[in-house]
Parts: structure tokens; sequence; C-alpha cells
């Protein structure tokens, strides 16, 4: 049931038309500096990831795991992740756990050296479903498996609630994520709908060490489990697809919304090296991408490698037309906010 789940994600993903309607990072307008008196081959990229130096504020989101195809996809991910010096996650480990034999879909990044290594597991299976939840010794097994530097708890409660197998019950979820988050660096990830200023709180309250917003404006999972209720003649799931479509959180409000001390990664949407830079400028440390990357993943390292590659420049150039030769004098750039995400700018003002 998993592998058959994790390759219809995938196959969806690549085929379907699962964006949301509107992607806010559009309505984020950088100030043009003609003059910028700065060397383009001089721009430092350098930034820190949590507690690891990085080369690009850039991570390969987590995505997949659990199928043949899934391994194919991790392997040329890590690859690429290897040449840029890039942060990588995985996708969901709960198959590895439950499906010892699909543990190699997700060890397969050991393969290369792969700077920081992110293991993942939902924040539903953390608790009772009224079956087996993640134990200690679960989330020992997966954080080793990969040799982690970090471990991502996703919170996909909108998902859950979408697919025909959704677990419903989220009581004693920021209890059971204290626990772990005492004995494990945890970043907290949603999975396209965002995080609230309020979530923000409890997550650094519970101990997180980062918060991926994973914010509206990019996939859609109500999207995708409505192409699989619609495959399967499930009307009542098809339905909760299509209303919550576009539900949650813009992913650049949710950047905002999450500034509360701990670092923030910017996720949700983003396309290119100039979404990466309105990112950061909004006060991200770093930017996830996903499906960006996914349209070719399994075909070669090389058509991912081509993609990051783009994806670099084009940050860059950004940082060149507006006048910032690091990081640092990136943030104080000009910008200017249209509708509709200037009034979500406005909820906690």
């Amino acid at each position: 049931m998993i592998e058959n789940r994790k390759e219809e994600h995938i196959r969806i993903a690549e085929n379907e038309k699962v964006d949301t309607d509107h992607n806010y990072w559009d309505d984020i307008h950088v100030l043009h500096q003609a003059i910028p008196e700065i060397d383009f081959d001089a721009i430092d990229t350098r930034t820190r990831f949590i507690s690891h130096e990085v080369a690009h504020p850039m991570i390969i989101s987590s995505m997949t795991g659990g199928t043949d195809l899934a391994k194919k996809i991790n392997y040329n991910l890590a690859t690429a992740a290897e040449k840029f010096g890039l942060p990588m996650g995985v996708g969901s480990m709960r198959a590895a756990v439950e499906k010892k034999e699909l543990s190699d879909t997700f060890s397969v990044i050991l393969e290369r050296k792969v700077p920081v290594r992110i293991a993942n597991v939902g924040a539903p299976q953390l608790i009772n479903q009224g079956k087996k939840s993640f134990s200690d010794k679960d989330i020992e097994y997966i954080f080793n498996l990969i040799d982690a530097n970090y471990l991502i708890v996703h919170f996909n409660f909108l998902q859950e609630m979408v697919q025909p197998e959704g677990d419903r019950n989220a009581r004693g979820i920021m209890k059971r994520l204290q626990d772990v988050a005492s004995s494990y660096p945890v970043i907290a990830k949603e999975t396209g709908n965002g995080f609230s200023r309020e979530a923000a709180l409890q997550l650094r309250d519970a101990g997180v060490r980062a918060i991926d917003v994973g914010g509206l404006g990019g996939t859609s999972f109500a999207a995708i489990e409505y192409y699989r209720a619609k495959k399967a003649g499930d009307e009542e799931k098809m339905r909760a697809g299509q209303s919550f479509w576009n539900w949650g959180i813009p992913a650049p409000a949710s950047v905002k919304y999450s500034q509360v001390g701990i670092p923030v990664i910017g996720s949700g949407g983003l396309r290119n090296g100039l979404d990466l830079f309105k990112a950061m400028l909004f006060g991200a440390e770093a930017g996830g991408f996903a499906r960006t990357l996914l349209k070719g993943a399994d075909t070669s390292p090389e058509s991912i490698q081509k993609e990051i590659s783009y994806i670099l420049r084009d940050f860059k150039i950004a940082m060149f037309l507006s006048g910032s030769k690091n990081l640092k004098e990136l943030r104080k750039a000009r910008y200017f906010v249209r509708e509709p995400l200037k009034t979500w700018l406005d909820v906690y003002d």
C-alpha cells in the first residue's frame, strides 16, 4: 500500500496540474539597482544552515522514498547535493520502519557525499492513530539509517484529512514533539499549508531547531489526493480535495510569521533563483526546493544538476541587480509587496 501510494504521488506530481491557483512569491517586487557597483564573480553566497556552513542557501527538500522509483530519484538528488554542497532531505521514512526491505530507497543517499542529511517522520505517526505509533527505537533507526544530521517532523494534517488512508488524530502531538526534540535536532516542516505565528511559537517552545514553513503557493497535496481519489472513484475525498485545494498560509507570509527567534527555511512554491532571493529577503536562512527538481529526477542526475545550476545562477543575478555582494547586504535590498500577499502580511500588525 505504501509503495503504491508513494509512486502515485510521484507520478501525479510529475504529470498533473497540482499547483495552487496563485504563487505568492510573484507578489514581491525587488527594486532594480542600475548601478550595482559590485563584481558578479565576487558575490558570496556562503551561509550557515542551522549549525552547518554551506556554499549556498538552498536545500533539496524532502520528497520521496519507499519505492524502486524513489530509490533512483534519491540517488540522483544525492549526486546533485554532493556536487553543489547542498543539504538534502528524504521523504517520509515510515516505509523504512514498516518494511525494512525498503530501507535502501533512503540509505542510497549514503553512496554520495551529501554534506547535510535530513531524516523525516510524519507528525501523525508520532502519536496513537489506533495503530502502532513510532517508538523511540523507530526514530533512532531512521535517524541512523542515513547517518542524519537533522530530523524533520513534517505536519501534513490537511493531506491526512483528504487521503483515504489518512490519520485523523492530532491530540498530544506537541508533548510528543517536545520529547523527540529533547533527543534529536528537529526541523518542523509543513507540507504545503504553512505555519501561523501561534504554531511557530509552539514549535519554538517545544525545542525544535528550525522551522521549514512549507507554505501555500506550490504543490497542493489536497490536489494530489484529489487525483488519487478520482482514480479510486472516491467522490467524498475528491470533494475534499477540491474544497481545500488552495487552503493554507502563503509561503512568504509564513516566513514572516515564523520569525520567532529560531532559523526559518522558506519553502512552498519556489521555482527559481529569484524566488530564492525573495525568500531570503523575507527573512529565511535558506530556501527549500522540491517539485522544481522532481521533473526528470528519475532519468539522470545531470537534469537535476542543470536545474540547480540555473537556480543558483539566477539567485546570484538577483543579488547582483540589487547591489548585494553577500547575504547580509541582500537583506537590505528594497522591495514592495502587492495584493493578495500584502493583506496576509497585515494579519499580525
